[in-house]
Formats: C-alpha cells, sequence, structure tokens
C-alpha cells in the first residue's frame, strides 16, 4: 500500500512538474548527467526541469517508478538521453537500475542500447543474465538479429553467451536466424546443440527434428516462404498438436470409463445397486450412463429419487435417459420433473420427455404438452403430438387439427397418428381430407387412423383409395375398410384380390376373412373370389364359416352342396386329406353319380392309407349295375397286390374271398383270372410260412 501511495504521488509530482530532490544523492545525479550537459540549447527550461526529476527518479527504490521514468525518457527520443542512459546501463553499480534500464530498453523493441545488453550476457548475475535475454528476444530489428547472429556464430564467443544468444533469438521468432540456428545444431558441443535446436522448435514448432539433416532439409522446403506463410504453417501445426493431444486425452479418457464399466460389471452381482448409485456420480458420461442402465430396472423409491435428480444433470444423454426411464417407470411422481423437461435447452431432451409423459398417460400433463406444441424444433412437436394421442387428449383435437396443414410431412403424420388414438370425431373431416395429400405417407397413416375412429362416413373416400398408385397405402385402406366393416367394401375388396402387389392382396383377404357378412351371396362372392384365385387356406375358412352359418336354412341347401364340394377340393389341393374324407364321404352319397367326387375321395383314402375304408367303398360300388363300375374293380386288385407285396397275404385271401362271394365274375374274365392267381399265389406264401413254423418247433 505505502509502495501504490509513493507511486501515485512520484507520477503527480511528474506530470504537474512538482520538483523531487530529496532522495537521491548529487554523487548519483551526477553519474545521470554527464552527457546531458552537452544537449542542444533549444530544450525548454521547463522539460530540462523534467528531465532532471526523471533522473533522479531512476533511483527510487519504487520498481514502477523506476520503470516509469525510464519510459518516459526513452520516449523523448533524445540521442543525449539514451546514450547517458546506456552509459548508467553499462556503469551503474546497481543492479536493480540496471535490470529497469534493461526491460525498458526491450520493452522499447528497438536496439538502442544493443551492445551494451549483448555484453550483459556475459555477467555473472542470474538476473540480469535473464533480463538480457528477454529485451534481446524483443529487439526483432535487422541490426539486432545480425549482430545476435553474428555472436553465435563466433567461437571466440563463451559457450554460455551463445546458448543465451539461442534462446534470445528464438524469442524474435525470426526467419533470419534459422540457417544460423541450423548450422549450429550440427555443433561439437552438446549444450551448444541442444540449445540451438530448442531455438529451432520454438520458432518452427516442429518438435520432431533431432538431426541437422532434418532441419536442412525443412529449410529447403520451406526458406521460400513468407512470413505469413511461416506464421500459417506454425498455427495449422499447433491446431494439429492440439488436436492430436486432444484425441490422446480422450483415447485416456475411454479407456479410463471403459475400465470403471468394466470393474461395475464384475462386481454387479455381488454389489446390489449402491455401486451402480455411487457410479452415477462419475466425471465420465459413459460410466454415469452405464450406471443409469442398470439402476433403470430398479423401481425402489431411491432409484426414483435419483433419476428425479437427473433430469437436471449437465449432461444431455443423461437427461434423454432420465425422461425415458421415468417414463417406463410409470409413477406419477415423474410427472413434475418431466413437465420441466419439456422445456429443456437440447432438443432431444425434450422429445423424450414427451415421450415419456405419453407412457405416464396422466391428463395433468395435457396443458403443458399443448404448450410444447409451439416449439421450434419440428421432432419436438412430432414427440409431444404423438404424447397427446397416448392419453386420449380430447381438448386437444382441434389444436391439433391445424398442423394437419403443416409443411413438415412428418408433423402431419405425428398428428394423424394421434387423431386416430383419441378418435374424436370432430377430426374426421379433415382425415378425410389428408387422404388426399401429396405425401404417400400422410395418406396411409391417415386412412390407418379413420380405420381406428371407424366413421361409416370414410367408406367411400376410403374404397376410392384403393386405386391409389402407392401399394402401402392401398393396404392401407383395405385394413381401414376392415375395421369399419361395412359390407359396401365388399366388392371393391374383392377386385383387389387381383392387385399386383402381393401384400396388398394378402391384406385384403385377411379383411374379407374377418368381416361378419349378413348376406349369403357376400360370403358366397369371397368364397368364389377365394377359390378362384386358388387361395384355398382362406377359401376354407370362409366356406367353413358360411357352412355352419347357413346349413339349417333349406332355401340354401343346393347351393350350400356345391360350397361343400369346394370345401373338400380345398382340403385336397392343400393336401389336408383327412379334413377332406368326411366332406367327401358326405358329397359321394349326395351325387352318386359323380365319379370324379369318387375318385377324389379315393384319394384321399389312398393317401391316408386307410384300404379298409376305402374296400367298403368298393365294395358298394362295385355290385352298382347301373353305371361302369370296371374302375372300382380295378381299385380293388391295386389294394390286394399292396397287401401282397407287404407281406399281408391272408389279407389278400380274405379280400379275394369276400368279393367273390358279392360277385362271381369280379369285374370281367380278364381280372377275375388275375384275382384267382394273386389268391393261389398268396396260399403257397402262407403254406410255406407253416411248414417253416412247423421246422423251427421241431
Amino acid at each position: 500500500m505505502k509502495n501504490t501511495y509513493v507511486t501515485f504521488w512520484v507520477l503527480i509530482n511528474i506530470f504537474f512538474f512538482v520538483p523531487y530532490t530529496t532522495i537521491v544523492s548529487k554523487e548519483v545525479r551526477a553519474e545521470g548527467f554527464a552527457k546531458i550537459e552537452n544537449r542542444p540549447q533549444e530544450i525548454s527550461p521547463e522539460l530540462k526541469i523534467k528531465i532532471d526529476e526523471w533522473m533522479k527518479l531512476l533511483y527510487s527504490e519504487d520498481t514502477a517508478i523506476r520503470s516509469s521514468a525510464i519510459i518516459s525518457l526513452l520516449g523523448l527520443n533524445d540521442l543525449a538521453i539514451n546514450d547517458s542512459l546506456v552509459d548508467i546501463l553499462r556503469n551503474s553499480p546497481n543492479d536493480d537500475v540496471r535490470i529497469s534500464l534493461i526491460k525498458a530498453f526491450g520493452f522499447a523493441g528497438d536496439d538502442k542500447a544493443l551492445d551494451c545488453i549483448l555484453e550483459l550476457l556475459a555477467s555473472e548475475k542470474k538476473n540480469i543474465q535473464n533480463a538480457s535475454v528477454d529485451a534481446l528476444g524483443n529487439m526483432k530489428t535487422d541490426r539486432a538479429i545480425e549482430k545476435m547472429v553474428s555472436l553465435l556464430l563466433n567461437p571466440k564467443i563463451p559457450v554460455s553467451s551463445r546458448k543465451l544468444l539461442a534462446g534470445a533469438l528464438a524469442k524474435t521468432r525470426s526467419r533470419n536466424a534459422v540457417k544460423p540456428l541450423i548450422n549450429l545444431s550440427g555443433s561439437d558441443d552438446k549444450e551448444l546443440r541442444i540449445a540451438a535446436r530448442d531455438a529451432l522448435i520454438k520458432i518452427t514448432k516442429h518438435s520432431n527434428g533431432n538431426t541437422t539433416a532434418f532441419w536442412q532439409e525443412w529449410w529447403e522446403r520451406n526458406k521460400v516462404k513468407t512470413r505469413e506463410q511461416w506464421l500459417e504453417d506454425i498455427v495449422d501445426k499447433l491446431e494439429e498438436r492440439i488436436k492430436q493431444m486432444k484425441a490422446k486425452n480422450d483415447l485416456l479418457r475411454d479407456e479410463i470409463a471403459q475400465k470403471t464399466i468394466e470393474i461395475l460389471k464384475t462386481k454387479e452381482e455381488k454389489g446390489g445397486i449402491k455401486q451402480f448409485l455411487d457410479a452415477i456420480k462419475s466425471e465420465y458420461p459413459e460410466v454415469r450412463i452405464f450406471a443409469a442402465n442398470k439402476l433403470s430396472v430398479h423401481r425402489n423409491e431411491e432409484v426414483i429419487t435419483v433419476f428425479h435428480g437427473l433430469i437436471s444433470d449437465h449432461n444431455a444423454d443423461i437427461r434423454v435417459l432420465a425422461a425415458k426411464v421415468l417414463g417406463e417407470i410409470g409413477d406419477d411422481s415423474g410427472l413434475k420433473p418431466l413437465k420441466q423437461a419439456l422445456k429443456d435447452k437440447d432438443a432431444k431432451v425434450r422429445i423424450s420427455a414427451a415421450s415419456a409423459l405419453g407412457k405416464l398417460g396422466n391428463k395433468e400433463a395435457e396443458v403443458d404438452l399443448l404448450s410444447a406444441l409451439q416449439d421450434q424444433d419440428n421432432s419436438v412437436k412430432c414427440a409431444v403430438a404423438e404424447a397427446l394421442g397416448e392419453i386420449a387428449a380430447h381438448d386437444a383435437v382441434e389444436t391439433l387439427i391445424p398442423f394437419l396443414s403443416d409443411k413438415d410431412p412428418k408433423v402431419k403424420e405425428s398428428v394423424i397418428v394421434a387423431l386416430g388414438k383419441i378418435r374424436d370425431d370432430r377430426s374426421i373431416d379433415s382425415l378425410i381430407n389428408s387422404l388426399k395429400d401429396t405425401e404417400e405417407r400422410v395418406r396411409w397413416y391417415a386412412a390407418d387412423s379413420l380405420g381406428k375412429i371407424g366413421e361409416k362416413k370414410a367408406v367411400l373416400p376410403l374404397i376410392a383409395l384403393l386405386s391409389d398408385e402407392s401399394a402401402r397405402v392401398r393396404e392401407s385402406a383395405a385394413a381401414a375398410l376392415g375395421q369399419i366393416g361395412d359390407e359396401s367394401a365388399v366388392e371393391p375388396l374383392i377386385t383387389l384380390l387381383k392387385d399386383s402387389d402381393t401384400r396388398v392382396v394378402s391384406k385384403a383377404a385377411d379383411v374379407l376373412l374377418s368381416g361378419e357378412y349378413e348376406g349369403f351371396e357376400v360370403y358366397d362372392k369371397i368364397a368364389n373370389a377365394m377359390y378362384e384365385a386358388k387361395d384355398y387356406k382362406r377359401a376354407i375358412k370362409i366356406l367353413e364359416k358360411q357352412i355352419t352359418d347357413f346349413e339349417h336354412l333349406p332355401e340354401h341347401s343346393n347351393p350350400l352342396w356345391q360350397n361343400r364340394l369346394k370345401l373338400a377340393k380345398s382340403y385336397f389341393e392343400i393336401g389336408n386329406y383327412h379334413k377332406a374324407i368326411p366332406v367327401y364321404e358326405e358329397l359321394v352319397q349326395h351325387f352318386e353319380e359323380n365319379a370324379g367326387i369318387k375318385h377324389e375321395l379315393v384319394q384321399c383314402l389312398t393317401e391316408t392309407k386307410q384300404y379298409d375304408r376305402l374296400l367298403e367303398f368298393y365294395s358298394l360300388w362295385s355290385t352298382n349295375l347301373l353305371m361302369d363300375n370296371r374302375p372300382w374293380w380295378d381299385g380293388v386288385y391295386s389294394i390286394c397286390e399292396g397287401f401282397f407285396e407287404n407281406g399281408n397275404y391272408q389279407k389278400v385271401t380274405e379280400v379275394v374271398d369276400d368279393f367273390e362271394k358279392k360277385d362271381q365274375y369280379m369285374g370281367g374274365a380278364e381280372l377275375r383270372f388275375k384275382f384267382f392267381d394273386l389268391r393261389e399265389r398268396s396260399s403257397r406264401k402262407l403254406l410255406l410260412q407253416k411248414e417253416k413254423f412247423s421246422d423251427v418247433l421241431n
């Protein structure tokens, strides 16, 4: 405080020309005036007084006062004064004064005291040496650089001084110092080599130059560049080095974070949640996110409280996760922090908060969500709209409808989805209008939502949409018509069974199949369409349903027999012979004259190896003299051949004997002979078997 007061008081005296004569002795003053006595006579008396005062202040004990006085004297730019100051610098026994002078000359940046300061590099006092190096580093004039380079390369100059000169040249950042320093980098003296290379590194910012050859090659590439280009190179090099350091630092941080996570994993079973509660405070975001994910599966009060706090975390990813978890936990205590998170500065957090509020399903969030619809980020708007849909916010309908005209298709899509979940009649006209939107996704989302609302007013617009250029839109329109369930859509949906897109065809078929219809004819149209399209599995389902619903009505008796035939053939086509057989058995009784139905029944029984049942039918049909029964005798013979080949000789004899009793002609002379021959061979086989068995017993 005392020094500050003295400095202030002295400066006031200096600037207002107040004489100050009490501190300095006559001997000291004489030292400073040696050359000033011969100054030109044009200096005013007032300035002479001023100079006298400043010269006295050179010897103040206060460093600030000394520096101020020296700078004021140098500012006069007077040759005699400068010479006087150099003489004081060279001869004064007061080191404090000399150091102040050195610093002042360095601060001025010119070379008035160059020679004197160069001499002081040889001083035995470190503080004088250090001040001299700093001052020389600020003297960037051509003369100063040339003189320093000359002394640097002079082998007669002490090594200690040359090392200091290398340091001073490094501070100048002068390109004129580079070549001499490169030459010195090959010196026999190790200390000089090191000093030269250190200086080159400071000037060029290249830290990997350890050999003279490297620096020579570098100089050949860069000596033609301007100083500005050098500076640009240095800046680029510094930026690259910063990037490398940052990359190394990031790698180290990542390594620490990963090792911490590995440790947490090894202790997971033993440590419970405590270790994760501790890890949530880690300085590494990756560790905290890992810990938060582990905690998210727990639902105790302590964990919930932690996530309440994390929703205000400084890391955006943590806040996103916290909002997500609070939504999944489903506890209404998360309502307040989630509502606050809707105003977060990060859009990702606002999106996560909106989605979480939707999952909570609490109507208390409706007002905040409606306010958030005005968010500048469209992704946030989408999340908010969908959340309003999740909580079925009927009061939001009129606010949502204008967004169906938004420029962003994704906003329109989200609003349409929300309106579909809210299911409010007020949105129907606007959703119907959206069926004409130029965006494909908007049209099919609109169709989906109209289907969920189930309003019959939308049937005709949805039927029109079945001709849309987009297969996805046609599919969505078909699904919506199925949800509404109006029979007027049956014909258009049947037409859609011929669509070029298989997914559209499949959806139309599923919709037709899932409907509940009052008219027999509607079922008939759908069944015929499925059958003709060879979609036998769906045809079976619709035929089974139709037969069950209408078989008790006499007026539908004849058409139902035709539909039973289609049902049997559909079973047959998909290889479900067990299901087909009982239907065919009914059919052969109703259509006694239809040989085709009988042949299909024969094939089903053959495929299922129900030979005994098949022989029963052959026995019945082969004795009917009103029709050609030769095919049935051929069938009987084929079965007997099969028995013979399988070694069932007893069965062959029994079947032939049985059929001979029913009809001794047995399908004609030729076939009768074959039957008897097969029976004879079977009898011989049986006799051989008995003889072998007797031999074994004996």
